[in-house]
């Protein structure tokens, strides 16, 4: 199984200070060193897709579905080495519909979220105090439930493979916005043979709230 992965962190400020009473930072590379900064994921300026294929007695059917991002969060610091670093990343995503076709009956992919496994950090490359690039790899877990017919199960989480990543930083010292592409491919999860999901691609905004 193929994939790929590429992460862009997009960092924007007005100001080099932070709000009355809170810490101030002079950059983007300030802000990181002081220690894991928060971001969170919205809806808003978030997409995603899910290719997933389905077996009939005619052959193999595939399709693309849309994805509704609905909230998560990230973690991301420098570390003493400054090395960038993420502690955490999650991303949740609405019900995804199963065309009723597969069980006969009413049926989708609930509680959906892309979790880091594992705290993972690369080599960064700073162009001035502001802007950096660093080079990642993740490991990254697929968390969800089914519901069939009104009933939900849990199902088990899967571990993807290891998923390179593309980190771009940039903006200020008061404020820290995050765009997260991620791209999938291979047979992520299969159901009985009668249900594949065979891609995966997210594009998801977060920033800091302070």
């Amino acid at each position: 199984m193929r994939t790929f992965l590429a992460l862009t962190f997009f960092a924007a400020a007005c100001t080099t200070s932070s709000p009355p009473g809170g810490p101030e930072y002079d950059s983007v590379r300030d802000r990181l060193e002081d220690g894991p900064q928060r971001l969170f994921v919205g809806s808003e300026g978030s997409t995603g897709t899910v290719t997933a294929r389905r077996w009939t007695s005619g052959g193999w059917i595939e399709g693309v579905t849309p994805l509704v991002i609905t909230a998560g969060e990230m973690n991301a610091r420098l570390d003493a080495r400054g090395m960038l670093k993420l502690d955490a990343l999650e991303v949740g995503v609405g019900p995804i519909e199963i065309p009723e076709e597969v069980f006969n009956k009413p049926a989708q992919l609930k509680d959906v979220k892309v979790v880091l496994a594992s705290t993972v950090s690369g080599e960064t490359q700073w162009n001035g105090d502001d802007e950096a690039t660093a080079k990642l790899t993740l490991m990254l877990d697929l968390e969800w439930s089914i519901a069939i017919n009104g009933g939900q199960t849990p199902l088990g989480t899967q571990h993807l493979p290891p998923i390179d990543v593309n980190v771009t930083l940039a903006g200020g010292g008061d404020h820290v916005d995050a765009t997260v592409s991620l791209a999938a491919t291979g047979e992520l999860w299969n159901w009985a043979g009668l249900l594949e999901l065979t891609g995966l691609e997210l594009a998801v905004s977060a920033q800091t709230l302070d």
